[in-house]
């Protein structure tokens, strides 16, 4: 189309910002002739819920029928058109002052401001049904959702040179020690746990300079990487570079299903994905919060690659995913497949939802090291 910003496109691609369910329960009639014990006329009840259930969008776990979470993956029909911010999305957001005002207000908890006259932008990301305004201050950026008005994370260059940056080493201890301070001075309560640590040097630690660390909060024991809070700092001269903050929807769902169940219909989903036919050599499983997703579904339909490409007017090809990923946090067993002598090491996860055994998603995962490595051919 003639009228599309190549420019906002662009900017989605490039920006930080994005780097990154009542039911009824049916009961049969027993014959009174028929003398079944209390156990035997619920499983026999439960059988038929299950029965009928199935193609009403239940499902059954021991005698309990719950409603079905996953929902058929919603593809957007045109992902560069979505970009575009339209008339219908402006009335849903706050307006630019308003998202001003926001920032100025949310940035001082950080001991940070914005100079008089700053940029700024609004970003739609349609995989996630977010609006955003980025708003550009000097050396620093900040993101405020436009639907809610909150402070959804901060960016800022350094005043010192690379060269300069690369003598700050630190210990591991004294980087969780800043950390910690640091979310106690922005005022994170202490629901939020440190969950990984990482650097930009992962080969010599050592020699890292920028730490990464997320702080989660718990469920159950269990991280959720949904009400998350990370931080890029430089520990020797306590500055912090980045913070994003997610806040995305949580179900709390009970653990209704055992680990050998989750494995099994891990395994039965397999047989029906994995038309290579590679032979599974072990399998692992772990309960876990993960976000519904749309990979297995898309595989068991035959969309291996579900990245698609569109050339700009002005030559740039750009890559997008074309649908959404906005799917709730739950609790699932994530189950993994390690198959002999798959190409680069790779192994296939799934999510079995803890209550409702269903497959609610899942991801590929290859062996970084194996990438450059000839595929074996021996068993």
């Amino acid at each position: 189309m003639k009228d599309l910003n190549n420019k906002i496109i662009k900017q989605y691609f490039e920006n930080k910002f994005n780097q990154e369910n009542n039911y009824k329960a049916i009961l049969s009639k027993v014959r009174k002739e028929e003398k079944m014990g209390k156990n035997k006329i619920i499983k026999m009840c439960a059988t038929f819920v299950l029965t009928i259930g199935v193609a009403a969008g239940l499902a059954y776990a021991g005698t309990v029928v719950y409603e079905k979470v996953f929902k058929k993956p919603e593809k957007i029909d045109n992902f560069v058109e979505e970009l575009q911010v339209k008339d219908e999305d402006l009335k849903k957001i706050i307006s630019k002052q308003e998202a001003l005002e926001k920032a100025k207000e949310e940035i001082k908890r950080y001991g940070l401001e914005l100079n008089q006259n700053p940029d700024i932008e609004i970003l739609k990301a349609p995989n996630y049904d977010e609006i955003s305004y980025v708003i550009k201050s000097g050396r620093l950026e900040v993101n405020i959702n436009a639907l809610t008005g909150k402070l959804t994370g901060f960016y800022q260059n350094s005043d010192n040179k690379e060269k300069q940056l690369e003598k700050y080493h630190s210990t591991k201890e004294k980087i969780v020690e800043v950390a910690k301070e640091k979310m106690k001075e922005y005022g994170f309560g202490s629901e939020y746990e440190i969950c990984y640590i990482s650097n930009n040097n992962s080969d010599d630690e050592e020699k890292a300079y920028l730490w990464y660390i997320w702080f989660a909060k718990k469920y159950d024991g269990l991280f959720n990487e949904g009400q998350s809070v990370s931080i890029t700092l430089i520990p020797q001269i306590n500055f912090v570079e980045s913070l994003n903050i997610k806040d995305e929807q949580f179900e709390n769902n009970p653990i209704v299903i055992s680990e050998s169940e989750a494995i099994q219909i891990a395994k039965q989903k397999d047989e029906q994905i994995n038309n290579e036919n590679y032979e599974i050599k072990e399998v692992k499983s772990k309960l876990a919060i993960r976000q519904i997703n749309a990979e297995v579904y898309l595989k068991e339909n035959g969309i291996e690659t579900r990245n698609e490409q569109k050339v700009l007017e002005d030559g740039t090809i750009i890559s997008y995913d074309p649908y959404k990923r906005n799917g709730k946090w739950r609790k699932v067993y994530v189950v993994e497949i390690i198959y002999l002598n798959r190409p680069f090491g790779q192994t296939r996860k799934y999510y079995i939802d803890s209550t409702t055994k269903e497959v609610v998603g899942g991801e590929d995962i290859y062996d970084l090291l194996k990438l450059g490595e000839p595929v074996s051919t021996e068993g």
